[in-house]
């Protein structure tokens, strides 16, 4: 499998706190309880008691999983769905179908970090098929 890192951006929707390009307006700011889906760019600036989702392309029949390293103290706390993955609609009995893996995060405190998913397979000591890294700036 070959890196995709534009197919991944571009599933993902950048709100609240992103940096707008000259001549473009900014979004308004979400309440601190909502939702920012994604991330822009691989950054995405929250404040504390947002919660960031992250889903990713996957297909689990092939063996190949996203994993996370780490959630970082208190910076990102783990939410739900965490690592959870829904397959795309398809007819019943049909195999091989693939879909999202999904991770929640709440925001914890001020900070910043990264978070690095790989789409691998277990039992495999060779480099990741995919990798996704992203810098999230809490404040």
């Amino acid at each position: 499998m070959t890196s995709m890192p534009g197919l991944m951006i571009a599933s993902f929707l950048a709100l609240a706190a992103c940096n707008a390009g000259p001549g473009e307006s900014s979004p308004a700011p979400a309440a601190a309880t909502g939702d920012v889906l994604g991330v822009r760019d691989g950054r995405t600036t929250l404040v504390v008691g947002q919660t960031l989702l992250i889903e990713l392309p996957s297909n689990s029949t092939t063996g190949y999983r996203w994993q996370v390293a780490g959630t970082h103290d208190d910076l990102l706390l783990p939410g739900a769905p965490f690592g959870d993955e829904v397959t795309d609609p398809h007819p019943t009995g049909m195999v091989g179908v693939g879909g999202a893996t999904s991770w929640r995060f709440r925001t914890g405190r001020p900070g910043t970090t990264t978070l690095t998913f790989t789409y691998r397979r277990s039992w495999e000591t060779n480099a990741p098929a995919e990798t996704a890294t992203y810098t999230i700036t809490v404040r």
